[in-house]
């Protein structure tokens, strides 16, 4: 039979399972946005860890985790950088990145610019109409 203790027992083993559960569902989202960040800036991803993680008051949620994940990137293999993200729950609030150098042109994912255009954005050096340069 159960008596008290025994259920503030199971009681108290149910929450820690459950604040574990939330805590890697929120690990799951940092790595997701890590992934997508560095998809979007053509950056390497090494590594994500949760540096902080606590329980706080979030607005228009009641008690929740307050949690920062460190994101390691590299630019060209060689490099390490390291960037934060912040979560409220489950939700990204804050993303701060260190200066990087930027891919080379070459391995851009696509290039919206055209070389040899000249000023107006034409393809000949002819004169177009509103430019008074000649695009050269």
């Amino acid at each position: 039979m159960l008596n008290l203790f025994d259920l503030m027992l199971l009681m108290l083993c149910g929450l820690v399972g459950m604040l574990f559960w939330q805590l890697r569902q929120i690990s799951e989202g940092a790595e997701f946005h890590a992934r997508r960040l560095c998809q979007q800036r053509r950056l390497q991803m090494l590594n994500v860890a949760r540096v902080q993680a606590r329980l706080g008051r979030i607005p228009g949620q009641g008690i929740g985790w307050k949690t920062r994940y460190q994101v390691e990137f590299s630019t060209d293999g060689l490099n390490s950088l390291k960037a934060e993200l912040e979560f409220l729950g489950n939700r990204l609030k804050d993303t701060q990145m260190p200066f990087y150098p930027e891919p080379e042109w070459q391995q851009a994912p696509q290039s919206r610019g055209r070389v040899g255009m000249g000023s107006c954005g034409g393809g000949s050096c002819a004169p177009k109409k509103n430019c008074g340069t000649g695009c050269r």
